[in-house]
């Protein structure tokens, strides 16, 4: 019995469960092991193998039937993640699928998941991907393998952010976080969950705590050494400062310092630091620098084919007609922003463009239409549970309401 086999072999080491599951596994993976109730992968396998000083074969005996079938099924397994690797995911998911109709052990069935949740995720069939990932998660937990368990919950964090789920975002991401945490070789994967999960904080409106968790991923990130990684990061910590005043300092030395990070690594994500970078130059007084960086940033998100992105060119344009008292070009930016997302939608910034056009109605004297686009978007919100985003879109509904009126200034802040 290949578990009693463990055992012994780690009992005349002297080695305690613990030390034989080391970084790669958990104690307990290592119990049920020994108690017959759970069976390794052959990584695993090895690992465990190589802790107690003997060959793989001293733990595999002469079982040549069931080699052979584990020899079908890794096979199977490879193939499926080389058709992964040449992102043909509608192969690999079949490939994988096949797989798991096959008598093979969990953790191999756990890998074919996760190769499917990808493919899933990588095809933006979001829904799909936490369907499998909520039929196959005691696969993984029940794996005791580390890294196996933290990128399935940085799959399952990334489906969900994408469904605008944001709690449940929230929640893989702390999973990924506590099962990467403190291991050198889950370095990579610690820093990914801290990054997404002070995003999914930002989303919820968490804003310090949105801070706090980018701070530490910042901190890895720079002891790490990978610029286009500590680029994203910075470029997270300038949004939330942002968030959390318009006007601070904080908010323009992040975002600047993204920009000049990610522009070093060449990566994609400069055009985007760039753009909030303009936003945020916006409303520290420096909009003749802002403009043309934005109009820089529309032409990029034009070639690229992204009309969420180019959609948030003109929600600034927008606000800054509206602060400047130019009604009718704020109505057709805005009317334009909301279009662009027809094509790709967003709820939390289809929100926002509802919140900005029920303030131009209100400026242009129309307070049924404002009424019904600040409902709109404060309805939105709370369902999308957006905290402070909703929270600004029931303030601004409030303030419409008031007998006394409001004007511009009563209300910019909650626009931004």
């Amino acid at each position: 019995m290949l578990g009693q086999k463990i055992r012994e072999t780690r009992e005349q080491k002297g080695l305690s469960q613990k030390q034989l599951a080391g970084e790669e596994m958990t104690r307990a993976y290592i119990s049920l092991i020994e108690k017959g109730r759970a069976v390794p992968s052959s990584r695993m396998l090895r690992v465990i193998a190589k802790r107690l000083g003997k060959p793989i074969e001293y733990f595999l005996g002469t079982e040549t039937e069931k080699e052979i079938h584990e020899d079908v099924s890794e096979a199977l397994l490879d193939k499926a993640y080389m058709r992964f690797k040449a992102e043909d995911d509608d192969s690999c998911i079949r490939i994988a699928t096949h797989l798991l109709t096959l008598a093979v052990p969990e953790p191999v069935q756990a890998e074919a998941y996760l190769l499917i949740i990808r493919s899933c995720n990588r095809m933006k069939q979001y829904s799909r991907a936490a369907e499998y990932g909520e039929s196959s998660e005691f696969l993984f937990i029940r794996s005791g393998d580390r890294k196996l368990i933290t990128q399935f919950y940085l799959e399952m964090g990334k489906a969900a952010i994408y469904m605008e789920s944001y709690i449940h975002a929230r929640k893989q991401y702390q999973q990924a976080y506590t099962y990467s945490s403190k291991l050198k070789h889950l370095q990579d994967e610690y820093i990914t969950a801290l990054t997404f999960l002070a995003t999914s904080h930002m989303f919820l409106g968490e804003i310090q705590e949105a801070i706090d968790t980018y701070l530490k991923a910042e901190d890895e990130a720079r002891m790490a050494g990978n610029p286009e990684s500590y680029g994203e990061i910075a470029m997270g910590l300038g949004k939330a400062y942002y968030k959390a005043d318009p006007h601070s300092q904080e908010s323009l030395y992040w975002t600047q310092k993204s920009v000049d990070c990610l522009k070093q690594g060449n990566s994609e994500s400069y055009i985007f630091a760039l753009h909030n970078l303009a936003v945020i130059m916006l409303h520290t007084d420096k909009k003749k620098e802002a403009l043309p960086l934005l109009h820089e940033c529309a032409s990029i998100y034009d070639e690229r084919n992204m009309p969420d992105k180019k959609a948030s060119i003109f929600e600034e344009m927008s606000k800054l007609y509206l602060e400047e008292g130019n009604l009718d070009e704020a109505e057709k930016a805005c009317k334009t922003a909301i279009r662009l997302l027809d094509l790709t939608d967003d709820g939390v910034q289809r929100a926002r463009l509802y919140r900005l056009m029920g303030a131009v109605y209100h400026e242009q004297a129309n307070p049924e239409q404002a009424y019904f686009f600040l409902r709109m978007s404060y309805d939105l919100l709370k369902r999308l549970n957006a905290g402070s985003e909703a929270e600004s879109s029931y303030k601004l509904l409030t303030l419409s309401e008031r007998k006394d009126g409001m004007d511009y200034n009563d209300y910019r802040m909650y626009l931004k």
